[in-house]
């Protein structure tokens, strides 16, 4: 089973959608699968207009991102090539979820194998919908504090990443010359300086 696969049904909630499903996935079809995701065409009806379509649906197992503050007020971040950009991406540390797995169990482990750092109990900042247009996926954001080197980081094989510590001050610098700019780590870290804050809802 591809990660992410036993989330559909409720991912969708046909009950309120606005197109719901055609029949019962009879005509739909897998286009790939592999390790990482399954790509299908899965073919809809709209409530409005009754008309059908086929939407391009990737499965794909949720993710989560880790904030990971020192005790001297640094976010651990990790610098990393990304294929999609063809560049490297200053990024907060993270992944998927393993089948059965939570962001806030998920989190920790990623954040110490990627980077070596563990620290206090895990705090839920909130979840997004990765791509909702074309994905299953949702991305969760968490923040580890105090966050100390414990270990070496354990990588796959593929895997080449450069620990990076910035001021958490410098942050918003960041964010807003581009240095930072893969739209889920801004996001997550918008929600963390917005809890850092201390902002209520709706200010």
């Amino acid at each position: 089973m591809v990660p992410g696969d036993e989330r559909v049904d409720e991912l969708l909630p046909e009950s309120t959608a606005s197109w719901t499903r055609e029949g019962r996935g009879e005509d739909d079809q897998t286009l790939e699968e592999n390790w990482l995701f399954r790509m299908r065409r899965e073919r809809f009806r709209s409530r409005t207009s009754g008309r059908v379509h086929g939407f391009y649906v990737m499965h794909l197992a949720d993710a989560v991102n880790v904030v990971a503050l020192t005790p001297d007020r640094q976010l651990v971040l990790v610098r990393q090539f990304r294929a999609g950009s063809a560049r490297d991406s200053l990024e907060t540390p993270g992944g998927l979820l393993e089948a059965g797995e939570k962001a806030l169990e998920a989190g920790p482990r990623e954040l110490l194998e990627e980077t070596g750092y563990a620290g206090d109990a895990p705090l839920l900042l909130g979840t997004v919908w990765s791509n909702p247009s074309i994905m299953t996926s949702r991305s969760t954001t968490i923040v580890v504090p105090n966050v100390r080197r414990v270990a070496e980081p354990r990588l796959d094989p593929y895997e080449e990443l450069v620990v990076e510590l910035v001021p958490a001050r410098a942050i918003p610098e960041m964010i807003r010359d581009g240095r930072i700019d893969h739209s889920l780590v801004v996001g997550g870290l918008l929600w963390w300086l917005w809890s850092e804050a201390g902002a209520a809802p709706g200010a």
